[in-house]
């Protein structure tokens, strides 16, 4: 229905914003996840708390390459927007 009321820029203004606001998202479960899958393992392994630091580790790098990711978006789009004008 609000698709109906919008231009086409100002759906694709709103896709843009959207595809951009999912970063804290992104960030905060990649971290959240990669630690309680390590304390999980550790609890099943026996190896506390090493593999609940080793996940924290991987969580933030994979958070840190989805950030990588949508900066670099942002970036074409921005350059996009600068050709087109």
């Amino acid at each position: 229905m609000l698709a109906m009321l919008l231009n086409r820029e100002q759906r694709e203004q709103l896709k843009k914003l959207g595809s951009l606001s999912t970063i804290g998202l992104e960030l905060g479960l990649s971290i959240a996840f990669g630690y309680l899958g390590g304390q999980w393992l550790d609890s099943k392994l026996g190896t506390e708390p090493w593999l609940k630091w080793i996940g924290f580790g991987l969580g933030v790098a994979a958070g840190a390459r989805s950030l990588y990711r949508v900066v670099r978006r942002a970036q074409r789009m921005i350059e996009e927007e600068d050709e087109s004008s």
